[in-house]
């Protein structure tokens, strides 16, 4: 049995755009955008790279935890509670109807990316801190 190395929150939100996720994540995978920090060098950024496409995409972090000035979460464990909170669900695989546009979080709370690209069953991510840009993502 094969199983995706990430948990993945999903979403059923209408005024969620996950192409307009996609196309910010793809603009900015490997070129920062200016107007967020990078928090790169304290610790990660990837929970603020994803936080940053999950808003072009129509997400609003309000009511939520952690969320910096700007609007962004940086930290994944508040981008994850956060999700959750707006009625975002966890699953351990890939659920039908996954698509480009939606967030993963390592189980361990240690990385987070957003999906890219999915063709079938396979699944490609970008992502911050070590920077990657529509990568296939590992099965095991």
């Amino acid at each position: 049995m094969k199983a995706i190395l990430f948990s993945l929150l999903i979403a059923f939100s209408l005024s969620y755009n996950p192409s307009a996720a996609v196309d910010y994540a793809k603009k900015y995978c490997s070129n920062y955008n200016p107007k967020y920090p990078s928090y790169r060098n304290m610790g990660g950024d990837c929970a603020n790279f994803v936080s940053q496409c999950l808003i072009a995409g129509g997400m609003n972090f309000s009511g939520c935890q952690n969320v910096k000035s700007n609007g962004v979460i940086a930290g994944v464990t508040s981008l994850k509670n956060c999700l959750q909170k707006k009625g975002w669900h966890v699953s351990s695989s890939k659920p039908a109807g996954f698509k480009a546009g939606y967030p993963m979080v390592k189980p361990d709370l240690s990385h987070a990316i957003i999906a890219t690209t999915v063709s079938g069953n396979t699944v490609y991510y970008s992502g911050h801190t070590s920077d990657v840009c529509n990568k296939k993502l590992g099965y095991s």
